[in-house]
């Protein structure tokens, strides 16, 4: 080839380039490669919310009738929680407890705040309920610090703890993690000196919101430990008693032993516990002692147990990986109805989630398909079921909560703004009225 030619090409391919980098955009572009798997192949049925036919039980009728508008019965399980309403007319006299567990969506308080500070306007009350020892998340209602020695803890420090949802270094092999499914040990092991640690706890803000007042504190504790505030001193199951509208304190943990948590509380009204347990599938109260949250449950009148997972068990997207984990989800409810059989139990299933799909963000799959079979394995249950996906406003939705700065960029979990506007749907369709609360 002659060295002309050569050199024509060279230009050539320079001048491609350089056309390239002027029209290219600054972030690239994106392709997706998508083929299609085998299930998919070998499939006749592609629509993955419509495959399986959905039985939801009648509230009066025993036997399953199929119905076609699986959204227009969701209401109905609310029937389920009937012993919960009828409590309520107890709350001027004494205290009953709402415990929410959750994945991530619960950190900081989202979502619990605003449920519990409209029950407790609507019912009395006051508190921000059931606290961890050592507080490793922030929170939006109470600011947490434990000191050991004069030393204030980060994160990081303070007394051991484990987890029942965390890494297997941090399990018991015992279960006794306590109503949380987490526990804090006092002892020296860690750091000298936490066999006694003072933990300080302020309201945030100046709101009067219900959450940031308390009147009394419960200790959740081995026997040996004892807590001091206020010139009193309580062990576990005990209280000490503190001015009415308290909005801080400081508390003396004294001994050496497992904590599995005090709670910021009054003594009538309604309490409600956020317990949160990022990245969790919702698989572990099998793993937690039953005996020790039976107790829990029973000595706090708890009568609604409220159970928010299924995001992060939605797995590999599969339709047998999906039913399976309802099915894991279908033994923790057995499980939660032995160990609370004075509450009622109300199941709310994942939010819209998005994924990249075909070029764009858009509904993962997995979300309705996994929010039907949760409803019918809540009708099959007896426990009411609330899908937050439907509240969202269905698929795709997410997209238009980011649009409203209600959801962050992930496409998974709430702004604080979003997690109110959730809380406040929960509030509004588990108060709202209807013959089911007759």
């Amino acid at each position: 080839m002659k060295p002309s030619r050569i050199a024509a090409i060279y230009f050539l391919i320079i001048a491609i380039l350089a056309l390239m980098c002027l029209l290219v955009p600054e972030d690239g572009i994106h392709i997706d490669l998508r083929w299609p798997t085998m299930n998919e192949m070998l499939e006749v049925q592609t629509d993955t919310t419509a495959a399986e036919e959905i039985v939801v039980i009648d509230t009066v009728a025993a036997e399953p009738v199929v119905v076609e508008d699986v959204v227009d019965t969701l209401k109905d399980t609310r029937f389920y929680l009937t012993r919960f309403y009828q409590s309520l007319d107890s709350t001027r006299t004494q205290t009953i407890r709402v415990v929410h567990y959750g994945d991530s969506q619960l950190e900081e308080d989202r979502m619990t705040m605003i449920l519990r500070r409209n029950l407790q306007k609507r019912y009395g009350g006051g508190g921000v309920g059931l606290l961890p020892l050592h507080q490793t998340i922030a929170m939006r209602t109470v600011t947490q610090i434990s000191y050991i020695n004069g030393k204030r803890q980060d994160k990081k420090q303070g007394p051991k703890r484990y987890l029942v949802y965390g890494p297997k270094d941090m399990h018991r092999s015992d279960g006794m993690y306590g109503v949380m499914g987490q526990v804090a040990v006092m002892d020296n092991s860690l750091v000298p000196g936490s066999e006694q640690l003072e933990v300080s706890v302020q309201a945030i803000g100046d709101s009067t919101a219900t959450e940031r007042y308390f009147s009394r504190i419960r200790l959740i504790a081995d026997p040996a430990i004892t807590i001091r505030a206020n010139g009193q001193e309580a062990r576990n199951g005990g209280f000490i008693a503190l001015k009415d509208s308290t909005r801080n304190v400081r508390v003396l943990f004294s001994g050496k032993g497992p904590v599995y948590g005090f709670s910021l509380e009054t003594p009538t009204g309604i309490h409600v516990d956020n317990i949160p347990m990022r990245g969790c599938s919702g698989f572990v109260f099998a793993s937690m002692n039953r005996q020790q949250c039976a107790d829990y449950y029973r000595a706090t009148n708890t009568r609604l147990v409220i159970m928010q997972f299924g995001g992060n068990a939605i797995g590999s997207n599969s339709r047998a990986t999906i039913k399976y984990n309802v099915e894991q989800l279908r033994k923790q409810v057995k499980i939660m109805k032995e160990n609370a059989p004075d509450a009622a139990i109300l199941f709310i299933g994942p939010s819209d989630m998005l994924v990249r799909k075909q070029g764009k963000m858009q509904t993962n799959e997995g979300v309705p398909y996994m929010d039907k079979l949760l409803l019918r394995m809540a009708q099959e249950e007896r426990i009411g079921y609330w899908s937050l996906y439907e509240a969202m406003g269905g698929r795709n939705s997410m997209l238009r909560w980011q649009e409203q700065h209600l959801a962050g960029k992930d496409g998974v979990h709430f702004t604080p703004k979003g997690a109110d506007r959730a809380g406040q749907m929960l509030y509004d369709w588990l108060m709202a009225n209807g013959e089911w609360r007759k």
